[in-house]
C-alpha cells in the first residue's frame, strides 16, 4: 500500500514532468496523446552526435542513417542541415552540401555558425567571392562571438587565392577583435615574413610572445628566420637552440640540425608572393614598352613565374624527412618559382626509400581516397596524423611511413 508521504512525492512532482508537453487527439477520436516537444528535439540531437562519430569512424551507412532519423524527429531544426552538409562534403556530394546549407539557411538565414561554415566549403571549392559574402554575413549578425574566427577565415580564404592584400586586411581585423589570439598572431607573423617586411613581422613576434609562453616548433622556426632575416644572428640562435632542445624529434628542429633551416613553409609562401609581384611588374614594363614603342617586334623570350608548377617545389624539399606531421607544412606548397640551381647529387638521407603517397585534388575527401587505394580511414588517419579537413596539394601517405625505412 502506497503511503501518504509517497503520494504527496508523487503530486509534487508530476507537474515537473508535464512540463513543455502539449496534448493533441487522435482524429475522430477523443483519446489524448501527449507529446513532449523538448525532447524531440534532444533525440535529433543525440542522433546528430551518433551520426558524426559514425562519420569520423567511416560507417557512412549508419551515418546517414542516424543523420536521417534526426531529421525525422526535428524537421527544422538548422543543425540537422548543417550535419548533413558535413556529410554530403565527406562523400564529395558537392551539389548535396550546397542543397543542405541552403536548407539550413532557408529555416534560419542568420544562423552565423552555418554562415561561417558554409563560407569554409566555398572556399575549400575555390569560389573565393561567394565565401566572403557568407563570412560578412556571419560577422554582421549581432550575437556572433565568433568575428575574430571568421575574419581569419576569410585572411586563408584569400591567401590560398594570393590575394595578398585582402588576406592581410582580413587579419588586422581578426587582430583587432581577438589582440590575444595567438594563432592570429602567428599567421600575421607568418604573412609580414612572406611580404617581406620582417620589421612587422619581429613586432607581431614580440607581441606573441606577451599573449602565451606555449611555443610551437613552427613559432620557434619561423622566430628563427625573422630574426636571421633581420641580421640579428644572434637572437636567431637563440630561438635555434630553444628549438632543438624542446622539440628535437620535429621536422623543424632537424632542418635546423641540417641546414639551418633553409627553407620553411613561410618560405614557400613568401616565393609566391615574390612571383606575383614579379608577374605584376612585368605586366606594367609591357604595357610601358607597347605604349613607347608599337610597331617593334612583340616577341619576347621572357617567362612568367607561374610556367613553373608547384609539383617542382616539392620535389625539391627533403622528401625522405618527411614524418605524418610534416603533411600540414606542405599545404601552400603550390607556390610557384623559379630553379635557376643546378641540380645536386642526391645524399644518402635524400636516397632513402620514400613511402607511397596519394597528392589531394580538387574534390578529394579520406572516404574517397581510402576508397580507392583500399585502406581503411582509421589506418589512413593514424599514418598521417589527420584530424579535420583536408586541402588541396596535401601529401596523404599510403603505407607507415614509420616502418618504410626500417
Amino acid at each position: 500500500m502506497i503511503s501518504k508521504k509517497a503520494v504527496i512525492a508523487i503530486l509534487i512532482l508530476l507537474p515537473a514532468f508535464l512540463s513543455g508537453c502539449v496534448t493533441q487527439n487522435y482524429e475522430n477520436d477523443d483519446t489524448p496523446v501527449v507529446q513532449n516537444q523538448a525532447n524531440t528535439d534532444d533525440m535529433a540531437a543525440t542522433r546528430i552526435s551518433l551520426g558524426l562519430g559514425y562519420l569520423k569512424m567511416g560507417n557512412m551507412p549508419q551515418a546517414k542513417q542516424n543523420l536521417e532519423k534526426a531529421k525525422n524527429f526535428a524537421p527544422n531544426m538548422v543543425q540537422v542541415y548543417t550535419a548533413f552538409a558535413h556529410y554530403y562534403e565527406t562523400v564529395g556530394e558537392h551539389k548535396l552540401t550546397i542543397s543542405s546549407y541552403e536548407k539550413a539557411l532557408s529555416i534560419k538565414s542568420d544562423d552565423a555558425d552555418t554562415l561561417n561554415n558554409y563560407g569554409v566549403y566555398l572556399c575549400r571549392q575555390d569560389r573565393i567571392e561567394e565565401a566572403e559574402k557568407q563570412f560578412l554575413k556571419a560577422i554582421a549578425v549581432p550575437s556572433y562571438l565568433l568575428v575574430a574566427k571568421s575574419y581569419e577565415n576569410l585572411s586563408s580564404c584569400f591567401l590560398q587565392n594570393d590575394d595578398f592584400i585582402k588576406a592581410e586586411m582580413y587579419l588586422q581585423k581578426a587582430i583587432l577583435h581577438s589582440p590575444s589570439s595567438s594563432s592570429i598572431l602567428f599567421q600575421m607573423i607568418r604573412l609580414q615574413y612572406a611580404m617581406g617586411d620582417y620589421k612587422q613581422a619581429k613586432s607581431f613576434n614580440q607581441r606573441f610572445e606577451k599573449v602565451t609562453r606555449r611555443f610551437t616548433a613552427q613559432f620557434l622556426a619561423l622566430s628563427y628566420k625573422v630574426h636571421y632575416k633581420l641580421g640579428e644572428r644572434s637572437t636567431a640562435k637563440n630561438y635555434g637552440t630553444m628549438l632543438v632542445k624542446m622539440f628535437p624529434q620535429s621536422w623543424e628542429a632537424q632542418q635546423y640540425l641540417l641546414n639551418e633551416l633553409a627553407s620553411i613553409e613561410a618560405d614557400n609562401l613568401a616565393k609566391r608572393y615574390a612571383a606575383l609581384k614579379a608577374a605584376n611588374m612585368l605586366n606594367k614594363s609591357k604595357k610601358r614598352i607597347v605604349k613607347l614603342s608599337p610597331k617593334k617586334n612583340k616577341k619576347s623570350g621572357t617567362q612568367t613565374p607561374q610556367q613553373v608548377v608547384a609539383e617542382k617545389e616539392v620535389n625539391r624539399v627533403h622528401l625522405s624527412a618527411l614524418t605524418p606531421n610534416r603533411v600540414k607544412e606542405l599545404k601552400t606548397a603550390e607556390n610557384p618559382v623559379v630553379i635557376q640551381e643546378e641540380p645536386k647529387s642526391a645524399t644518402p638521407e635524400q636516397s632513402k626509400k620514400l613511402p607511397s603517397f596519394h597528392v589531394v585534388e580538387k574534390g578529394d575527401t579520406l572516404y574517397s581516397i581510402s576508397m580507392k587505394y583500399n585502406i581503411k580511414i582509421e589506418t589512413l588517419r593514424l599514418w598521417n596524423n589527420i584530424s579535420e579537413k583536408l586541402y588541396i596539394k596535401d601529401i596523404i601517405f599510403l603505407e607507415d611511413p614509420k616502418l618504410v625505412n626500417q
